[in-house]
């Protein structure tokens, strides 16, 4: 098989010369059949599977994925990179070529290769060019063998502003005068891949001083914090939040993070440090934010717990930005006039998309933003909590207190230009 020559642009671990670069495109079941594929492999002709693992990540960090599928269906072991919360095919393998592949990711994570009835998570660390990254490697069995999700985490990612996040005017102040409060709950919610570390880490930095005595505890911890002392849970769990969070109310901390709560316990404790006087930030994976408070009374956090520590919700989605080299105007329908609710005389009502260019990969997207909506907790709403009342009461009670749902705050975005009616649907439906 012919080998493609390395090139001097191209990405390639640091240490050691490195597999040499491959051509997935001629080892591709759609190009090959997959006997010959097969037969190439048994008689060693094709390159070993770590070569054929090394260059998909390859291609994965150079065209800007955020995660690798590596799925085993019918007939064939199929490989998708998701990127901007989409994925997108990038080869096909015979399905016996699966167990090498999984092997060689189950490596490098340090899992057990022989344990294939049960699920299995790792991670580790590699540098690519002069880029470090995290590896987040996922395994569990399915009909057709194991599937598996290599999510890649970049370390030289900077953490951003709270004014960089596509908040809108009126969300931003909201989220600006939680983060002025000196005590008290504050939860980013979303489901996963939403961008919830982001913002919770972009609130810590908006909010911490050369005064002020900063800890987090995280699981693991994503970004380097320079202000902050960062607790890692290790990886034998001969520790957890629960234990963490109580060494630290000890330390006499001014703000608190702690990386997601998934339980009762941690999210009493979290109360707990809320009202000895500390900022508690967390996050936590919820359909919207009312939702979130119904969430934690459901996980069995008891509501004079959550009603005298919570003071607001953030709930967020990314959503794809319009490609700014291929962005073009063009005129409403009358079902996208009704979705934005203008009227139907409104025809010269015009909105923006992209047409496709090698710039966004002919998706007519580039980068995403978020959307979002939150809740400040006023005292009629508290009490709401105290008594439990039903989702569409507390909802009622936010929207006078000026709380917006996220729904609004996407469109307003289709109006500026910043996304499409079309990218709202698919997030929304």
């Amino acid at each position: 098989m012919a080998i493609t020559p390395q090139q001097p642009n191209q990405l390639r671990p640091l240490a050691g010369q490195g597999p040499q670069r491959i051509s997935l495109e001629q080892i591709d079941a759609k190009s090959l059949s997959k006997d010959k594929i097969r037969d190439m492999f048994r008689q060693g002709k094709l390159p070993s599977a770590d070569q054929i693992v090394e260059e998909i990540l390859i291609r994965a960090i150079q065209s800007g994925a955020n995660d690798i599928h590596f799925e085993p269906i019918e007939g064939e072991m199929q490989i998708r990179l998701g990127h901007e919360g989409t994925l997108k095919r990038l080869l096909s393998l015979p399905p016996d070529m699966n167990d090498p592949i999984i092997s060689v990711l189950k490596s490098r994570a340090t899992l057990n290769q022989f344990e294939k009835k049960k699920p299995q998570e790792g991670r580790y660390s590699a540098v690519y060019g002069n880029e470090a990254l995290d590896f987040r490697v996922n395994v569990i069995p399915v009909l057709s063998g194991e599937r598996c999700l290599v999510r890649l985490l970049r370390k030289t990612a900077s953490i951003s502003r709270i004014e960089e996040l596509g908040f809108s005017k009126e969300n931003l102040e909201r989220l600006r005068a939680l983060l002025r409060s000196p005590r008290g709950l504050l939860l980013v919610t979303g489901p996963s891949g939403s961008g919830k570390s982001t913002t919770v880490y972009a609130a810590v930095n908006h909010v911490a001083s050369p005064e002020k005595c900063v800890i987090t505890v995280e699981d693991p911890v994503e970004y380097r914090l320079p202000y902050a002392s960062q607790v890692h849970l290790p990886p034998d769990k001969s520790f957890n939040f629960i234990d963490a969070l109580r060494a630290i109310l000890r330390q006499n901390p001014n703000i608190i993070m702690i990386g997601e709560i998934r339980d009762a316990e941690t999210g009493i404790v979290a109360g707990e440090a809320a009202l000895t006087g500390n900022l508690v930030l967390s996050t936590m994976l919820a359909d919207d934010a009312i939702g979130a408070i119904h969430r934690l009374l459901n996980l069995g956090v008891p509501a004079y717990w959550l009603a005298s520590t919570v003071v607001g919700i953030v709930y967020q989605l990314l959503i794809r930005k319009i490609c700014p080299n291929c962005k073009e105007e063009y005129q409403l329908s009358s079902e996208e006039l009704q979705m934005v609710g203008a009227p139907m005389e409104s025809s010269d009502l015009k909105l923006f998309r992209g047409r496709g260019c090698p710039n966004c990969l002919g998706t007519g997207y580039k980068g995403r933003v978020a959307i979002s909506e939150i809740v400040t907790i006023s005292p009629a709403l508290r009490d709401m909590i105290f008594q439990k009342e039903s989702i569409l009461t507390m909802r009622a009670e936010a929207a006078n207190f000026g709380f917006q749902a996220i729904r609004q705050d996407a469109i307003r975005k289709a109006l500026t230009g910043i996304t499409t009616l079309q990218e709202i649907t698919r997030v929304l439906g």
